[in-house]
């Protein structure tokens, strides 16, 4: 059972937007579906609202305020250690003064589909069970404490924020028939994650539905009201972190080890990270695909030693991956460096798991550290993670839990930005006007507007056994190293 569930979620590292460093790890993703009933309908999915207490994640005990869409009684929430809003890059205030309450002469009622005088209802698919239970839980709980938080405000013009969630089991049907149904309820998706976000993508365009969702699939990516808070190309990878290294350590780069996932979407994503790499001068010196089910790399630290390498770079590794092959590294003695790693290796279970045999290893990725660490510099991160806890108590966000986050505050700015006689198609002119969005420096600056990738980045080290920002300013991005490479 265990190595079936291993496989089932083997092919998810490999899913992710290669410019971005959003991937999914490769005991994230291999599909094992469900099915649907013979009547096309998927089986067993159950249409959740996010004002109600049996919203995934949601908790309604909690500080009186909680799932998106409730009532929070007028509560005033606090933006990080000094209680303000702060803007986004432009001076965008993301809580717009004046955009709560409706206007005298009211918010023109029920002025689009989801849209009545007092309410918004919005659509979120998402991963929540099938073979890998909670798998995208992070995404509907980051979305729902985005609009929580608004709420809290007062929501906007008048109109509370509330979120239809459905849960696509891990199969590919059961996706297509909840986005389909949401297309004909909900003023907008927001904030949905599922490695199946691509089945529907014909019909998302032809609603013209805002769709405000960070997409695996390049389907869904491509279509023209799709809104990403990171886009990426379908090939491509930023080569700031290759440039930053190779001026570093230009020796260590001539003759680089690295391993990758053996199944084909994992390959094609290290091979534009490699290409990238070499196009600024970079030699990797050994590359292995590996399998989603192993758990020994002592035959990988041998060959590396042998065959002479100096520096670990490792694009989509999660972290057990990461752990087992720094104590293959402790155990026979070899200590390349640096030990560098893209984005997923930030990630709550790395340092615990890992120990003394990952102290030092260095993250570059295209976010803040959501975790926590850069609450105090960044105040987006600390709200952020102040209105989880009141979703969901105890919850420790992960990378999908930011991405719902800042996909619900994209969609927020729009929303207020388009007026209150709210319409899909006023928002959609708003969201094309947005193209530069960091989310107030909880995400790498990007266009969402003309899906411009991000190609800005934070680096991270672990250091006496915590992470902390390497040689990074404290609250900003490290820019205008390299291009966003793509292929000729």
């Amino acid at each position: 059972m265990r190595v079936k569930r291993l496989q089932a979620t083997a092919l998810m590292a490999a899913l992710v937007l290669a410019g971005c460093g959003a991937r999914l790890t490769p005991e994230q993703l291999k599909a094992a579906g469900t099915g649907v009933a013979a009547n096309g309908q998927p089986t067993g999915s159950t249409a959740v609202n996010a004002g109600d207490a049996s919203a995934p994640g949601a908790d309604t005990t909690a500080s009186g305020a909680t799932a998106a869409g409730a009532d929070t009684g007028g509560a005033t929430a606090q933006s990080g250690a000094n209680g303000a809003t702060a803007p986004d890059a432009g001076g965008a205030q993301q809580a717009a003064a004046g955009s709560t309450a409706a206007p005298a002469g009211g918010n023109g009622g029920a002025t689009d589909i989801g849209v009545t005088a007092d309410s918004i209802t919005l659509g979120n698919v998402a991963t929540l069970s099938g073979p890998v239970p909670g798998l995208f839980q992070g995404a509907v709980i980051g979305t729902q404490a985005a609009l929580a938080y608004q709420n809290s405000l007062g929501g906007v013009f008048g109109r509370k924020l509330k979120l239809d969630v459905r849960d696509d089991q891990f199969d590919s049907g059961q996706n297509r028939a909840q986005t389909i149904d949401l297309l004909g309820k909900s003023f907008a998706m927001v904030g949905s994650f599922s490695t199946y976000d691509g089945v529907a993508a014909d019909q998302i365009k032809a609603s013209n539905i805002p769709d405000v969702s960070y997409s695996l699939s390049a389907a869904r990516r491509s279509i023209p009201n799709n809104f990403s808070i990171e886009p990426s190309p379908p090939h491509g990878a930023p080569t700031g972190v290759f440039v930053y290294f190779k001026n570093k350590y230009p020796d260590a780069v001539k003759s680089v080890g690295t391993l990758h996932g053996d199944d084909p979407t994992s390959a094609a994503s290290q091979a534009d990270y490699v290409a990238a790499a070499q196009s600024v001068g970079w030699n990797f010196a050994y590359d292995r695909a590996v399998g989603p089910t192993e758990t020994d790399f002592t035959a990988d630290v041998v060959r590396m030693k042998a065959q002479g390498v100096k520096m670990i770079f490792l694009v989509s590794a999660q972290a057990a991956q990461i752990t087992r092959l720094a104590k293959a590294m402790h155990d026979q003695g070899f200590n390349p460096q640096p030990f560098v790693v893209n984005g997923p290796a930030y990630d709550g279970t790395l340092i615990p798991s890992g120990g003394a045999n990952v102290e030092g290893i260095i993250d570059s990725q295209p976010y803040s550290l959501f975790l926590g660490e850069d609450s105090a510099a960044i105040p987006e991160v600390a709200l952020m993670n102040q209105w989880m806890q009141k979703v969901k108590p105890g919850y420790k966000p992960d990378l999908f839990a930011l991405f719902g986050w800042a996909s619900g505050r994209l969609f927020i700015q729009a929303l207020q930005a388009a007026g209150p006689k709210a319409t899909r198609a006023a928002v959609m002119d708003q969201l094309e006007k947005i193209d530069d969005f960091s989310d107030n420096g909880a995400v790498a600056p990007a266009g969402p507007a003309s899906k411009r990738p991000p190609t800005c980045r934070v680096m991270a080290v672990v250091h006496n056994g915590k992470w902390e920002r390497y040689d990074s300013p404290p609250s900003d991005y490290i820019c205008n190293e390299g291009p966003f490479w793509t292929p000729k």
